[in-house]
């Protein structure tokens, strides 16, 4: 089944609020339903570096290119204001470019 990852840096300070949201959408069915909606299973991973914290998501579905732009696009207000807060994301600028796959080690 395809799949996208993405990365993106939790700023600094922000780790306190990024785990109170993760909570909070762990503890409700909506985020999930979300993701159904979109037509993707969702994974997300806490990578702690030297450098900083990073999100790391992992979408899974027929075209999760597709499903991202969806997710994106219907981002609730509230969220988009903790993604601009903690992520730095901007949900209303041009979007980066989609990771590049390098290596699959089952091509």
């Amino acid at each position: 089944m395809p799949m996208l990852a993405l990365c993106m840096p939790i700023l600094p300070g922000k780790m306190e609020k990024w785990q109170a949201m993760m909570d909070h959408i762990k503890s409700t069915s909506e985020f999930s339903k979300s993701r159904e909606a979109a037509g993707v299973h969702e994974r997300t991973f806490l990578q702690r570096t030297p450098a900083g914290d990073l999100l790391i998501i992992t979408l899974e579905g027929n075209d999760p290119a597709a499903s991202w732009a969806e997710i994106m696009s219907t981002m609730p207000a509230e969220f988009i204001e903790f993604a601009t807060d903690a992520h730095g994301l901007d949900v209303n600028a041009s979007p980066p470019p989609l990771p590049e796959l390098i290596f699959d080690s089952r091509p």
